[in-house]
């Protein structure tokens, strides 16, 4: 009995050792408290956005139902979004990007083609504490949104990061999560 009790002593003290020398092995268990900078790095496709206000789901106001993306982290701390609704509408593309230059046919495929996509690029931190990943944007297709900083709450579940960002007050809260699923090689 005793030579079982140090077995399993030596193996916790060896898993213990192995998840020290490699955080993703001990933050891969889908545990938001244990989520660590290294875990965001790669690439993740967008599953889904849910956006919901005090008496359920509602329709988001920024993204379409269905649309996609990805993000990208990388270990120096730049990052980029991409964001695309589904089912745009495909056109030639221009002989010119100069709006005096373009046909009003054009200019409205333009309108179109910039409310259904959406993306910015930038540097990236995370505070483990917390569990907020703060992005701040260099530039974005919303000219507005450069030098702004964007915190959101990180979390796993199973496997997926979670981005939640809460807003309003009290009985008019609002919830938007962005589901994300990392991106294999290949």
């Amino acid at each position: 009995m005793r030579a079982v009790r140090y077995r399993t002593f030596g193996l916790v003290c060896l898993i213990g050792l192995y998840a020290s020398m490699h955080p993703a092995a001990s933050t891969d268990r889908g545990d938001p408290a244990h989520l660590a900078r290294q875990d965001l790095i790669g690439a993740w496709r967008l599953l889904r956005i849910e956006y919901s206000g005090p008496h359920g789901p509602i329709v988001d106001p920024f993204y379409q139902t269905d649309s996609t993306g990805i993000i990208i982290y990388d270990s120096a701390g730049w990052m980029s979004v991409h964001i695309v609704a589904p089912h745009r509408q495909a056109w030639e593309v221009p002989a010119s990007r100069l709006p005096s230059l373009a046909t009003p046919p054009d200019l409205q495929l333009k309108a179109a083609a910039f409310d259904t996509y959406y993306t910015y690029f930038g540097t990236w931190d995370f505070d483990e504490a917390t569990s907020v990943v703060t992005h701040h944007v260099k530039s974005s297709l919303i000219p507005a949104e450069t030098g702004l900083n964007y915190g959101q709450k990180a979390t796993r579940e199973g496997g997926r990061l979670i981005f939640t960002v809460r807003s309003g007050g009290k009985g008019q809260e609002t919830v938007r999560r962005k589901i994300w699923e990392r991106l294999r090689d290949g």
